[in-house]
């Protein structure tokens, strides 16, 4: 198919001109709300591009939290690829290794003794679960549309094409013409109504013909179901249980049913033996929806009965009303926040050829604000109250067998997926993640007692929807038993940043209380003779998914405290102290909280190598990867404060060392790893150096349509933790609340003199607007949800000048290190002044 488009010709002399024009513009201010021109605002965040997508990691998201849709628009044959978040195969099972009680004391013995090797043997064998796979997500399947019967075959001439994601609206669009007549096709996944919608239209009578088929890559039906439906069923089938092994036999997985309904303006719609028609219409709208049995668990009629009611539902509304009950609850979410950098000269230059510029080592900091906005609008599209977590593709996925399995891997990458959440003003988004976390308790119980003979929970380094936690794949990852330790304090941070006791009486200490239960059961003392003696650690466990390096050259992931685990366990048990307090010391729990708190100064302090960098393992042994992709020893520094640089300088500048020669090795080598990197250079305050990663993140790791890749080649399988995790950067740069402080403009590179953000979050209630100029805060406003003693820190070479409610001054306390300290009241709105 020839495309012709006047926005595919830009200049490449225009587009650099208008690159340095957004260094120097001044910061729009205009808000959402009562805006002059509300279409002008609602396409300042849209992706564009003037091709179809190519493959499937170039078409563009849509989804509701429960289904998502890849958006194509090939003119002639498109694809809508289908997903509905359940689609899972395997089943819940007991993977539990049977063998594990008796060996964990006997692999502590071996590593205490310094024989790794047999340690490592043994944990092979009786340690990592039978079998080693775990469930996996699967694709739903494809909707197939050949125009051919419009005209529209492959070798047809179109011109003025567009493809769009609109991130304001959640909807993407194809647009094109074709021997006069005006196409335009529209597609969303609607959380109101609960179908994936599907709109076609032509300029002129009758000028719509297609036909429509679904299918999948395998174990699946297709039938029609009436004059005006197909019907696309099967089950989530395991591919194996081991790499190389067969099918095994009577395989088990989700079952699913799902349905497309076609309503046409004008024109007929057919539908036989898999395969609808439609011929000379004017308008076409399809809608459709999966129902499986994860959530109809009492079988397929149940599953079709859901289905119907669904299809019948939206049906009776004209298409325009399903469209705007679609865009009022998207944007109830999407436009609590924002973030500019002057005025973007760039808008109508096609979004890859932005990010190639970038690629080509130029910069665009006009796109800045759309990739912030499309990670805010990625977790809304994956992850909603009531669904189901965002998993390692958020709900994406077009393969039976997915890289990693598409599961929920939690040494990283579900907790980056939901870094961005609290502070980026969707917390409500961030509920998922908890659901997840106590879907892990019952098989987290089992698995603590059955392998180590603790209470409480514990999950290794993946789980899955069934909430599965015993350690799978291999030893780099598999023997790591801190996964619930990591996600509970999620959990905590959703209490402080919003401060409901009810939450933190409810969902947050409850789960503090189950990890600390397995930690301080976990806990044992190392022996005299090894790096820590007399103090508590943890064990058997690993570095993820690190090998440090003996004298001799031989390389090895076990030991006993890394000092992650050991990070980890001091946020838990801290957390639990402080929420007990809060609380009012629930009474069954007094001798839990005792022995938290004499455990807490019996874990090892940090320690730093013979060359300055903070020491990941138990020893100063070399690294085997210099440049790995894992910064695990940094969880104090980020996304935790038990590493600042006021607090702790000699360990900040430990950290800093760290990244500089993981960096100079190679490190930041997947796009979660590279967003790490930026939230930690932000949390040291340099935002020159968080910027030029910001750079590296587009560079090695982000496509022309703004996905993250797990690689540094074009290639490479998409995720969307760095999606999320690199916004989540951009924000520490703007703002920053922890260790006690909120920070205004910590970390400001010279790269953004100019700009505002509306809507973030700060821990303690807080929601903050702000404004700057010249690099310099010219004026912020605070919006308190609860009453709050706030300690404010003023940009560099700046201070806070005061702060006012209406009319009246607050009062301020100034501190010996330069913040102040005031006092806000819930409901309250305060405008800050700077000097």
């Amino acid at each position: 198919m020839t495309i012709s488009s006047s926005t595919n010709r830009v200049s490449r002399r225009r587009f650099l001109a208008g690159s340095a024009t957004i260094a120097a513009a001044a910061a729009a201010r205009r808000g959402w709300a009562g805006a002059p021109d509300a279409e002008a605002e609602s396409r300042q965040y849209v992706l564009h591009f003037a091709r179809p997508a190519a493959t499937w990691p170039d078409a563009l998201p849509v989804g509701n939290g429960r289904l998502g849709a890849m958006v194509f628009g090939n003119p002639a044959m498109d694809r809508v690829q289908l997903n509905e978040e359940s689609i899972w195969d395997g089943e819940r099972r007991d993977r539990n290794n049977p063998k594990a009680a008796e060996a964990v004391s006997k692999i502590r013995e071996l590593l205490f003794a310094g024989k790794i090797a047999e340690a490592e043997a043994l944990a092979t064998t009786d340690m990592l679960s039978i079998p080693r796979r775990m469930p996996c997500y699967q694709t739903l399947g494809d909707l197939r549309l050949d125009f051919s019967a419009s005209g529209l075959t492959p070798d047809a001439k179109v011109e003025d094409y567009r493809l769009e994601l609109n991130l304001d609206t959640a909807i993407a669009k194809t647009s094109f013409r074709h021997s006069g007549t005006t196409y335009v096709r529209e597609v969303f996944s609607s959380a109101p109504d609960q179908v994936i919608v599907a709109r076609m239209t032509a300029n002129g009578p009758g000028k719509i013909g297609f036909a429509a088929r679904m299918d999948r890559p395998a174990h699946f039906s297709t039938s029609s179901d009436g004059q005006d439906r197909l019907v696309l069923a099967g089950a989530a089938i395991p591919v194996n249980d081991n790499p190389g092994l067969p099918v095994k036999e009577n395989p088990v997985g989700i079952r699913f049913h799902s349905e497309l309904l076609a309503l046409a303006t004008g024109g007929t719609v057919t539908s036989d033996s898999g395969v609808l028609t439609v011929a000379d219409a004017t308008a076409v709208t399809l809608l459709i929806d999966c129902a499986t049995c994860y959530r109809f668990p009492a079988g397929d009629d149940a599953m079709r009965a859901a289905v119907d009611r669904n299809l019948k539902a939206a049906s009776v509304r004209p298409y325009g009303e399903l469209k705007a009950r679609h865009v009022a609850d998207h944007q109830r979410f999407f436009r609590r926040a924002e973030i500019r950098l002057g005025e973007d000269a760039n808008a109508g230059v096609p979004t890859d050829q932005r990010v190639q510029h970038i690629k080509d080592g130029g910069e665009d900091v006009g796109l800045l604000p759309i990739y912030f906005q499309f990670g805010r609008y990625m977790l809304i599209s994956s992850s909603r109250p009531g669904t189901l977590a965002a998993n390692l593709q958020g709900i994406w996925n077009d393969s039976v067998d997915p890289p990693w399995g598409s599961k929920y891997t939690v040494n990283i990458n579900t907790e980056m997926n939901y870094w961005l959440a609290e502070r980026a003003n969707l917390a409500d988004c961030h509920l998922p993640q908890f659901d997840l976390q106590d879907a892990t308790r019952g098989p987290g119980s089992i698995t603590a007692k059955k392998y180590y003979g603790a209470r409480g929970m514990v999950v290794h380094h993946n789980t899955d929807i069934w909430g599965d936690s015993s350690p799978i794949d291999a030893l780099g990852g598999g023997i790591w038993a801190m996964g619930g330790a990591w996600l509970s304090t999620h959990a905590w941070d959703h209490y402080e940043y919003g401060g409901d006791l009810g939450f933190l009486r409810e969902r947050t200490y409850p789960l503090l209380r189950e990890n600390a239960l397995f930690l301080l059961d976990y806990l044992t003392e190392a022996p005299e003779g090894t790096p820590y003696a007399g103090k508590l650690v943890t064990g058997p466990s690993c570095s993820p998914e690190n090998k440090y390096k003996l004298a001799d050259g031989k390389a090895f992931n076990l030991c006993m405290g890394p000092t992650m685990d050991l990070s980890i366990t001091r946020a838990v048990l801290t957390r639990l102290v402080r929420a007990s307090e809060l609380l009012g010391g629930p009474a069954e729990d007094q001798e839990l909280v005792a022995r938290a708190k004499a455990a807490i100064p019996r874990l090892p302090a940090f320690r730093v190598t013979h060359d300055g960098r903070l020491q990941e393992w138990p020893e100063d042994y070399a690294d085997y990867e210099p440049g790995h992709r894992h910064i695990s020893h940094l969880f104090g520094l980020y996304p935790d404060d038990q590493i600042t640089l006021r607090g702790t300088p000699e360990l900040a500048k430990a950290a800093r060392m760290t990244l500089d020669k993981r960096l100079a090795a190679g490190g930041g080598s997947t796009g979660w790893s590279r967003s790490w990197i930026i939230n930690c250079m932000a949390r040291l305050e340099d935002g020159d150096a968080a910027y030029e990663n910001v750079l590296e993140l587009f560079r090695q790791s982000t496509r022309h349509n703004l996905f993250d890749v797990c690689g540094l080649k074009e290639n490479s399988p998409y995720q969307i933790d760095g999606n999320l995790g690199g916004p989540s950067g951009l924000i520490e740069m703007l703002l920053q609340s922890h260790a006690g402080v909120v920070r205004l403009l910590p970390a400001l590179p010279k790269a953004w003199p100019h700009g505002s953000f509306r809507g973030l979050r700060a821990r303690g209630g807080l929601e903050i607007d702000l404004e700057w100029t010249a690099c310099k805060a010219t004026g912020a406003t605070l919006r308190a949800s609860q009453d709050v003693d706030v300690r404010l820190a003023a940009p560099a070479r700046q201070k806070v000048a005061s702060v006012r409610t209406g009319r009246t001054r607050v009062t301020l306390a100034q501190a010996a290190d330069g913040t102040v300290s005031a006092a806000l009241k819930r409901g309250a709105m305060y405008e800050v002044s700077f000097g």
